[in-house]
This record gives C-alpha cells, structure tokens and sequence, in this order.
C-alpha cells in the first residue's frame, strides 16, 4: 500500500485506498509518514479522525512504532492545546476547520474512515477543510483509508457509480485488500453465520429514510419475541463462545437485551454513548478480560475498537448501511490464540439484505436493484445456469435444500453467501466484440466484449488501457494481458491498438478460463485453446 501510494502521489491529488479490518492501517499510516518525512524533511501531514477517541487511539498507535515522530494533537477532547504547528497533526475535522485560517496549510492529509467524507458539492466542514487547503497549496494531496468505499443514500465514494446529483471527490480506487484476501494470508480468521429465517415482515412497518427510523426500529427490536430469539440464539448455539458482542439499535432496547440475559443468568453488559469514557473503558476491561462474557453496544464498537478474542458476533441492529454491516462483522474478525473462527448471529436480516462482507449489495439511489440476473454454477457439470433453478437443466443435479434448525423460539440456517473460494471454469465464446470506449470520467481504452454460449450466457468484458495518463497499474495489467493473449510487444497508446486490432481479432480464443469476482465474471486464463478457429 505504501509504494502504491507514493507512486501515485506525483499523478494524482486524490488516492483511494480500501483496506479491510486486520490490513496494518497503522503500520500502513507509519511507514509512509517515515517515508514521506525522509524524503521531504518540512512536509506537513494531517491525519483526520471523526472523533477524539480514534484521536487518541491514533496519537498511540502511531508513537508506539515511531516514539521519535514529531506529532500535534488537534482534538478539543483529547489535548487541551491544540497542536497545528508539528509535522504531524492528528486530530478531528471539528476542530481543524474551526482553526483554518490560521493553520498553515498541509501538503499532506491522511483521511481515515473516508466514507465518512460527503459528496464534493454539498456543504460540509470537509468541504471547507479541503477547499481551503486547495486555494492556499495547489498541491495538497489527500490519501482516503477505509473498508467501506461506500455510503448509505450515496454509492461508492469513488467514480461514478452513485448517487446522479452528487460529484465524488476520488475518481477511482487505488488499492484493495478485502477480507477474503486477508483470510487467505492468516491475518484475519475465519467465519461461520447463522440467519433467522426472515424478519422482512416485521421490517416492513418501519419507516425508512435512508437507514431504518431509530426510534420505531427500536421499538420492534424490544419486542419479547425478537428479544427471546437474541437469547435463545445464544443458548443454542453460542454457549461455548468466551467473548460475545451483541449490536443493538438505541440505549433503551440494549437495556432490555442486558436484562433479558441477565435473567437467564448470563453475565451481560451494556456500552453506550450516556457512559462516560472512564465507565467505558473499565467495562471494555472487564469484557478483555473475561469477568462480562456478553458485550451490548449501541454505536460504540462499531469503528476504532479492537478486542480480537471477541468469537460471536450477534447482529440484533438491522440496518440498510452496507458500511455498518460490514463494520459490526469486522469486530470479530481479529485472530487470537486458541480462536478457530467467529459465529456471527444475525437477527436483523442482515446478511440476507447485504449478503458478503467482502463484497456488499451496495445500492446506488436513482438506479434499480442490479440488473443482472442471478446465476451459480452447477459442481457436478460447471454449466452457469439461472440462480433460481433446483435442478440442473444441462447434468440434471440435484441441489441441496437449505435444511433448518427448529429450537424452541429460534430459526436459524446457515447463511448463503458463506462459500467455498471460487474455482476458474472453462467457458465456449460465441461472439466477440471491440470498440474504442471512453469512461465516464473521461479516458479511453480499447473494450474488447465477450460472449459466452450456453443456456444462460455470460458477458465478460476485458478492458485494454495503454495511455500514460493511465494509472500505472492498469497500464501493467493490460500490457501483461495482450502479451499473454496475443504474444507481441504491447501498444503505447490507445490510437496504436486500434490500428492494431487484426492482432488482437486472430488470438481470440474459442475457449477462455473464467472466475467469479463478486458478482461478475473475469478471465482467469486465456490459454486454453490458443486459437479461435471461427476467425481463420
């Protein structure tokens, strides 16, 4: 992440890093402020949290690996003199912009949680901040970090799938390390989850203006069959786990979670933003330690808390935030010593509203559900067929039926998006397609389509971006594409392979490898039949 960032700072004034829980954010901050620092001695570096806590956090954090780097607080509720002058400032957006015009302005702002940032065109004191920042130093560079590229009632934080009226302030995304590929390296465990078998009903009767309306959603959530399903759950299958952490919607319903356990004789507590922080950090403590096995937070744990024994995650907060599901299921995804994986409970329709963590249903206002039809693969044939289908057409398999658990009050299956990694699978191609496409945010690229045959066909599309206003790695990757498919020195430019494309038509292969990545598709291999003999 480090070398990525520098690499693009001379290009681009914005970077977009995504980065999942247990990625080393700090070590990450750390090392490129070492860097940066080395190499331009007076640089001046804001790092921007959202709340004193973090601030605090991060002020730790980053002097336990660097004890020598000068750092400022700009934090109200941290330090009692703000510190702008250092070449490090960490501190909130609040106080920050209540200082701008005084403050000499940053060369470098580091924006942590950066999905918190709004959109470029509507007031907000980030706006003021970086506006600023922009008019007194052209060349400022922002570095946003975060897990969740996206926000409710807007889209992704970066080009331009999101919301029509709003204008984003990244025009890509740099980097991402997700959570499946920090699983696959050991730096975060495994999962297993568990789903009541439908609350939508309930959900129904609440209204909705962006996320649920708190205070109906909190009177739901009360009620004493949504409370003994928390319990229940619990019993059932969770007993054996050590450190449980339950979500809940407002003070009042995680009160009556608390009770409930309580009254089953289980050691429950409840954190909360009325506490204060030294109540806080003693129950915090205690729950680290073992003395409170079940943890009932409102908000609190959501971002910047990390106690890695945590093993059960119960989900008793429904929300339409993708960002807020994928956070409440990244408290529990730290490894820790004698630790296998975490359970995540879910008695909110969470996973059925967002599906995959690692890679979240995100809805974009002003457009329709993806239009893409669902489809899966069948493992006895590999044929892809409709998502809907119980047998295969193609091999007749047979599918498993979901087969679920009845315990006294509770209903619960496993979840649907917990799977197997996908494996590579050989497609036919039918047609083909090239064109000279710009993209929304203006550059151009060769697009080559390809369409797959079959009972229900698959269109892939592989984009070949040759100019140097490109960024780096997708000039990289396409260069490593044509070599691999057609074998010649890679074009400099997009006008070449377009005078080109005759090389490009006659190495169109009659068979490709595929993977799913996500909800798409992407070649996996193109070197399964070296020539498509429809071409010759």
């Amino acid at each position: 992440m480090v070398s990525i960032t520098m690499d693009a700072m001379p290009l681009e004034p914005f970077i977009l890093i995504q980065a999942a829980t247990g990625a080393g954010k700090t070590i990450f901050f750390c090392t490129l402020i070492q860097r940066l620092l080395k190499r331009w001695p007076s640089l001046r570096i804001a790092v921007l949290a959202h709340r004193g806590i973090l601030v605090k956090q991060a002020k730790e954090k980053m002097l336990s690996v660097l004890p020598d780097c000068p750092i400022g607080i700009a934090s109200a509720s941290v330090a009692k003199k703000v510190d702008v002058d250092s070449n490090v400032t960490i501190g909130t957006i609040q106080t920050l912009v209540g200082r701008i015009e005084t403050t000499e302005p940053f060369d470098m702002i580091i924006i942590d949680e950066v999905h918190r940032l709004g959109p470029k065109n509507i007031a907000s004191q980030y706006q003021e901040f970086l506006r600023t920042m922009f008019l007194y130093n052209q060349n400022t560079r922002v570095l946003g970090v975060t897990a969740t590229p996206f926000r409710l009632g807007h889209g992704y934080i970066y080009g331009p799938v999101k919301k029509p009226e709003h204008e984003n302030w990244f025009p890509a995304l740099n980097y991402r390390i997700g959570i499946n590929d920090l699983q696959k390296q050991g730096y975060l465990c495994e999962f297993r989850a568990k789903e009541i078998s439908d609350i939508s009903s309930d959900l129904k009767r609440i209204k909705v203006s962006g996320d649920y309306n708190v205070k109906e959603l909190s009177e739901e959530m009360s009620k004493e069959i949504h409370i003994g399903s928390a319990v229940k759950a619990y019993q059932t299958y969770a007993e054996d786990r050590k450190h449980i952490v339950v979500f809940c919607v407002t003070i009042e319903h995680a009160e009556v979670v608390v009770k409930a356990f309580k009254k089953e004789g289980f050691n429950a507590a409840s954190i909360h933003s009325k506490l204060s922080n030294f109540q806080r950090e003693l129950i915090l403590k205690h729950f680290e330690q073992g003395s409170i096995k079940i943890l009932v937070n409102v908000m609190v744990l959501s971002e910047g808390w990390d106690c890695p024994a945590t093993d059960c995650i119960i989900m008793c907060r429904p929300t339409k935030s993708a960002a807020l599901y994928v956070q409440m299921v990244g408290r529990g995804l730290r490894p820790h010593p004698g630790k296998k994986d975490v359970l995540i409970l879910d008695l909110s329709g969470n996973c059925r509203e967002h599906g995959d963590p690692d890679n979240p249903i995100v809805p974009i206002p002003g457009r329709t559900v993806n239009s893409l039809a669902v489809q899966k693969t069948c493992p006895s044939c590999r044929a892809i067929i409709p998502g809907a289908c119980q047998t295969c057409p193609e091999c007749g398999y047979q599918f498993p039926q979901e087969v679920y658990e009845q315990n006294g009050s509770v209903e619960m299956t496993d979840v649907s998006w917990i799977k197997k990694l996908p494996e590579p699978f050989v497609v036919n191609i039918g047609d083909y397609s090239v064109s000279d496409y710009t993209s929304n945010s203006g550059n151009r690229m060769l697009k080559l389509t390809l369409n797959t045959d079959g009972l229900a066909p698959l269109q892939i599309n592989e984009f070949f971006m040759f100019d140097r206003d490109m960024h780096p790695f997708a000039r990289q990757r396409s260069r490593k594409s044509w070599l691999k498919l057609v074998g010649t020195d890679p074009p400099e430019s997009t006008d070449e392979v377009m005078e080109r494309i005759g090389e490009l038509e006659m190495s169109i292969p009659g068979q490709i490898e595929v993977i799913e990545d996500g909800r798409w598709m992407k070649v996996h291999s193109w070197q399964i039949k070296p020539w498509n003999m429809k071409n010759v």
